[in-house]
């Protein structure tokens, strides 16, 4: 039984690594006003207020992700925000975006499930 929760916790910081780099990547993109990310929230009717706004939520998401108390409560802000994104993609006949979608929401609910022992407040 140690060795499923040791290979568990090894999951959950390999998801967390990699969930981590692409969170950075994309805030990085939102936050210094990329001009991809710029017309996309402007195509899909979004101000550049709530660019910035998604851009700082996934920058500390991204860190909160590799801090065992928080990563749980991490991992369920970014799934609300890759929900909103799926929306957004699939309302905009962009279905090509949504395998990374859903990749990304699996690993935020594996990640969810594997920190929630150690969550702030819930431990």
């Amino acid at each position: 039984m140690a060795e499923q929760g040791r290979g568990v916790n090894i999951a959950a910081w390999v998801a967390g690594g990699l969930l981590c780099a692409l969170y950075l990547f994309t805030s990085y993109a939102k936050l210094t006003g990329n001009p991809a990310a710029v017309e996309a929230f402007h195509k899909y009717g979004y101000s550049d207020g709530f660019r910035m706004f998604i851009g700082t939520c996934e920058l500390l998401g991204a860190i909160a992700l590799l801090i065992p108390r928080l990563a749980m409560w991490s991992a369920l802000g970014l799934f609300i925000i890759m929900l909103g994104a799926a929306h957004a993609h699939l309302t905009h006949d962009e279905a090509s975006h949504l395998p990374v979608v859903i990749v990304a929401l699996v690993l935020l609910a594996f990640i969810a499930y594997a920190r929630r022992p150690r969550a702030l407040l819930l431990s």
